[in-house]
């Protein structure tokens, strides 16, 4: 009777170990370069559902989240960090706590913004950042794929204050149906940015 619960023991410890192992970063054996800039999001989002033709609130999909991102010559990368803290939370969305990792390579547009090219946990599309940005679009076609998966695209939409040190967000999830966008779930998210200290 001792082995099977052995066997058991061992193979616990095994899935354990490989998902300690799992990442949505990409892996490396060296520091990261260092970034020409680097800025730290902070904040809150709430999160909406679309119900009988209105957004309807859904609190247990509320999040907190920290983001990283650091920006190079002709291209930037994002760390978010999510944190779904209400106790009714079912787990659809994703983990509790959850990593997003985004890459972005930039080149110059005609309205003296940023084109963005995007690729992440999310999925991969395209972008645009404004002139002195100030505000950007993504556009992804979600990784997420499957015959009950409501949704195939997310846009986001981000506007900084940058004399304010605030930043709001918007993230719509959205099928698109014959030229149509039928909207799913739609997260709104505001905080705080964060710079280093002048030296």
């Amino acid at each position: 009777m001792k082995r099977p619960c052995f066997v058991l023991l061992v193979i616990a410890f095994s899935l354990v170990a490989c998902s300690s192992l799992h990442t949505p970063l990409p892996l490396t054996d060296v520091p990261s370069p260092a970034a020409l800039s680097s800025t730290v999001f902070v904040g809150h989002a709430q999160a909406f559902r679309f119900t009988d033709g209105g957004w309807i609130p859904v609190p247990e999909y509320d999040y907190e989240f920290l983001m990283l991102e650091r920006r190079y010559a002709n291209r930037w990368e994002a760390i978010k960090e999510i944190h779904r803290r209400h106790p009714r939370y079912d787990g659809r969305a994703g983990p509790r706590d959850d990593t997003l990792y985004f890459s972005v390579r930039t080149s110059p547009a005609a309205d003296g913004g940023l084109d963005l090219a995007v690729e992440g946990t999310l999925g991969a599309r395209k972008g645009h950042e404004e002139p002195g940005g100030g505000g950007l679009v993504l556009e992804l076609a979600t990784a997420e794929r499957g015959w009950f998966v409501p949704f195939d695209t997310i846009r986001i939409r981000q506007t900084r204050e940058a004399t304010r040190g605030r930043f709001k967000e918007v993230v719509e999830l959205f099928a698109r149906r014959e030229g149509r966008e039928i909207p799913f779930m739609r997260m709104q998210e505001e905080g705080i940015i964060y710079r280093p200290a002048a030296p």
